[in-house]
């Protein structure tokens, strides 16, 4: 007996770039927002560093590592970037 419903199509090849990608968007669109908030540079870096270990470290049969392009030096910079464009 088939199950039209049980068939299932393969995962586009990148999808795990293009999450990172979104992942940095959102992380320079936040650092942003605490930009305009006020927030000094160190404080984002540090909060963001928090968000992301919060969001990522979390183990996964103990084998899952947060990518290097989400490491807490590439957050500082991306931080450091986004503080010298002054979002306003």
């Amino acid at each position: 007996m088939s199950f039209p419903w049980l068939s299932r199509t393969q995962p586009r090849s990148g999808g795990s770039d293009r999450r990172e990608k979104v992942v940095a968007d959102e992380l320079a669109s936040r650092a942003g927002l605490l930009y305009r908030l006020g927030y000094s540079e160190a404080d984002t870096t540090k909060r963001l560093i928090a968000h992301v270990a919060w969001e990522y470290d979390q183990p996964l049969n103990g084998s899952y590592q947060r990518p290097a392009t989400l490491s807490d030096q590439a957050i500082a910079k991306l931080v450091a970037d986004t503080y010298k464009r002054r979002p306003g």
